[in-house]
């Protein structure tokens, strides 16, 4: 019999209710339950990896990592379907059993990350600064910032965007899975409100008990924490001036690699700006374009683990043939995991283009 909890892995990751699973294998509700329990015979195994868009070795594998909904720090659960907030903690899943496959063959730095529960949330962020080993100056790259000290990025494929991002501990791990649909400042910044609840949150009581949403005020601690670690301070105010305009915000906001609206909220929680000038502020970058988009926004920034590790893999064999064998999994969706930086074939045979790579090194373990 192949593995129950397995079946309800993968339908769960694609986005699928057991009816509509039901419906594309061409059975009943009840026979997909009696699977989902029991485990369903392997001569359905073919059937299931067409629907569900994984290899037939995934359902003979052991049950993958488990995550659930309480074990870290999810957003927009209000907003999301139980599919989309099932498909989130499916990848969470997926994606940890990513890694444990990645850390079989190469080694990766240490987590470092500083507790800081009974401290601000400005304290705490110049704590992991100060950790990290950086001053006051903007912050370069923030997901390769993270992984050089153990934090894992991942991307969130497009069934589970309805969910900003997440983070969660795992076995003294510290993972953050990230949406795409935002651009690349919302994006850095989501990661920094992830880094904030991974630091001053790992112990705290997780969601409001009323409706098991994420709790209002670690939220918006972790927006404060955020605040301060990509915008200090003591970096912010010499460099503005009192009562700034939108052409001074915006070049502040290319400085600091944040959103202009970002930027402008800053800007008047550190005594910059009136209450009438980022009133004033934010209407005008309304206007603009700035309030759903960036215009001319920063390039999105890239997984320095990606770019060397799956290459690396690449030149080694047939990789799609490894991750099915070893993951069940596609290659399109190590391409959803990992920001698309994992080439995958295209119509006609050709492979999606990455851009530049930089030139970094993993420390290769066992092959």
């Amino acid at each position: 019999m192949l593995n129950p909890a397995r079946i309800t892995l993968a339908r769960e990751l694609r986005g699928l209710t057991k009816a509509a699973f039901a419906a594309a294998l061409g059975v009943s509700s009840r026979t997909v339950r009696t699977f989902e329990s029991d485990g369903a015979p392997t001569s359905r195994s073919a059937d299931m990896a067409g629907v569900l868009d994984v290899s037939e070795t995934f359902f003979s594998l052991p049950d993958a990592t488990e995550v659930s909904l309480q074990d870290g720090f999810f957003r927009s659960l209000r907003s999301a379907t139980a599919s989309q907030r099932a498909s989130a903690r499916a990848s969470a899943s997926i994606g940890t059993d990513l890694y444990r496959f990645i850390t079989d063959r190469f080694q990766l730095p240490h987590l470092n990350l500083p507790e800081e529960a009974l401290s601000s949330p400005e304290q705490a962020a110049r704590s992991l600064r100060a950790a990290w080993g950086r001053g006051a100056e903007p912050l370069p790259n923030l997901i390769q910032l993270s992984e050089a000290h153990g934090v894992r990025v991942m991307s969130l494929p497009v069934k589970s965007q309805t969910v900003d991002a997440f983070s969660f501990v795992r076995d003294q791990q510290a993972y953050v899975f990230l949406s795409t649909e935002k651009t690349a400042e919302r994006s850095r910044f989501d990661l920094a409100h992830e880094l904030g609840h991974l630091v001053m949150h790992t112990h705290q009581p997780l969601t409001d008990d009323a409706d098991s949403a994420p709790n209002r005020e670690l939220e918006r601690e972790a927006d404060r924490f955020a605040a301060e670690f990509l915008m200090p301070e003591e970096a912010v105010l010499p460099r503005s001036s009192r009562e700034p305009a939108v052409p001074e915000i915006l070049k502040l906001k290319g400085h600091f690699h944040v959103s202009a609206m970002a930027m402008t909220k800053r800007l008047h929680t550190v005594g910059r700006a009136t209450d009438w000038t980022y009133r004033k502020n934010c209407s005008e970058l309304t206007k603009r374009g700035f309030k759903a988009d960036e215009p001319e926004g920063m390039p999105r920034e890239r997984s320095r683990v990606f770019d060397v590790v799956f290459p690396a893999l690449r030149n080694k064999g047939n990789l799609e043939e490894l991750l099915s064998n070893e993951l069940g999994i596609s290659l399109p969706l190590v391409h959803e995991l990992s920001f698309a930086q994992v080439p995958i074939s295209l119509s006609g045979g050709r492979e999606t283009v990455t851009s530049d790579r930089p030139k970094l090194t993993v420390v290769k373990g066992s092959a």
